[in-house]
């Protein structure tokens, strides 16, 4: 194993550790904590200290103690860390998870979550600042680490740290959600590489499963049997526990990232997702059918855009809501190729049996407001079951 990454447990450690940013809200007590917390690893300052501006549209925006940007010592001489935690109750759940997300610019112009992007753009003045003393220090590694919110923005920072040095970052998230559409994750897994990314999720853990498609994770998932970081989890069904720093921490013990590696069970493939959707028996809402939904939603709207003759990355412009543009795609696919027309009944069909509908649909009901509707309900039940893993989250002194 290279030397210059972190072992899972120590990233893990570096993840829950952040949090004792919101165990005290007396600054000078919050800087000799955290000093204390770190004192082997980190060399703690007042500079040391980020902040970031969280907040969806509509709501209050704060700006809070987020995390560290701090030079290693020790064993991490030479190291250089982004370290960011999730957010508190003013980042709400059904900003995550409503399908009528803004999007904005990336570092590298690409389209990512808008509300992921204006916390980074919040800090991005301190991570500025942080890289100017790079040279000074010898820095030739930099590791970018968080959970949940915090993994988001981590991803987000190694994409700036990238641009912005001559360092490619290591990335370590844990339950982080889907910051970016499709050519946003091909762009930093092209820069990084797989070998740089390290994204842990437990298989009921429903924050990464959150937003839905067009948003995917970083890196892609074409080489998942390889670079997959998935963690088996007891049941089938979201479970608050899960996405939990803890329950990590447990779940990682003493494995290396080799043996982290690798477990997933489920293959995602163009053949599994079309027995998925012709399957007529019924199907539970829980995670992995969520899974499977996610792949198949790209699956078939790709299918609908090639026979559209209309490009993926001109589909979702900023001039239409995500869901609005999404319903109006589907509807034209049901009256394209017989073939066609089938994967975009059954796909809506999947959907219904989740939501415990019965799953009879004809074609003439499927409207654009019928597919809306749908996609809605799913979004409300999705954002319901992040809820309670983000409240059940803050009470153990975390957050979103």
């Amino acid at each position: 194993m290279n030397d210059s990454i972190v072992k899972p447990i120590q990233a893990a450690l570096f993840a829950k550790n952040i949090y004792v940013l919101v165990d005290i809200r007396l600054p000078d007590l919050a800087y000799t904590l955290v000093k204390s917390t770190f004192k082997d690893e980190l060399e703690i300052t007042e500079k040391s200290f980020t902040s970031a501006k969280t907040g969806g549209p509509g709501f209050i925006k704060s700006t809070t103690a987020f995390g560290l940007m701090a030079f290693g010592k020790g064993a991490y001489e030479g190291h250089a860390f982004v370290i960011l935690r999730g957010t508190k109750k003013t980042f709400p759940a059904d900003w995550l998870t409503n399908f009528n997300l803004a999007t904005s610019r990336s570092t590298r112009g690409q389209l990512v979550h808008d509300g992921f992007n204006q916390a980074f753009l919040s800090m991005r003045a301190q991570l500025k600042a942080f890289i100017t003393d790079f040279a000074g220090r010898g820095v030739r590694t930099v590791h970018c680490i968080g959970h949940s919110l915090g993994g988001g923005l981590a991803t987000l920072c190694a994409e700036f740290l990238e641009a912005n040095t001559t360092l490619k970052p290591y990335l370590y998230t844990f339950g982080a959600p889907r910051v970016g559409m499709a050519p946003f994750a091909t762009s930093l897994t092209n820069s990084l590489s797989y070998e740089r990314m390290y994204r842990i999720y437990h298989r009921t853990d429903i924050v990464p499963c959150v937003p839905f498609w067009p948003f995917v994770h970083a890196p892609l998932q074409e080489k998942e049997e390889v670079y997959d970081y998935f963690q088996p989890s007891p049941g089938s069904f979201p479970a608050v526990e899960m996405h939990d720093m803890a329950e990590y921490l447990k779940t990682i013990g003493k494995q290396g990232w080799s043996e982290l590696r690798g477990k997933r069970d489920e293959h995602f493939g163009e053949q599994g997702i079309n027995r998925w959707l012709n399957d007529k028996a019924s199907v539970s809402f829980h995670v992995t059918n969520l899974e499977w939904l996610d792949k198949a939603i790209s699956y078939v709207v790709g299918k609908c855009l090639k026979a559209m003759g209309m490009a993926m990355s001109n589909a979702f412009s900023a001039t239409f809501t995500l869901m609005d543009r999404l319903a109006y795609i589907l509807r034209k696919g049901i009256n394209l190729a017989t073939a066609i027309s089938d994967l975009v009944l059954n796909l809506i069909r999947k959907m219904m049996s989740m939501l415990g509908m019965k799953p009879i649909l004809e074609k003439a009901d499927a409207t654009h407001a019928f597919i809306t509707r749908i996609f809605q309900q799913m979004s409300a039940r999705v954002g319901a079951y992040c809820q309670r893993a983000l409240d059940s989250v803050l009470v153990n002194g975390q957050g979103m």
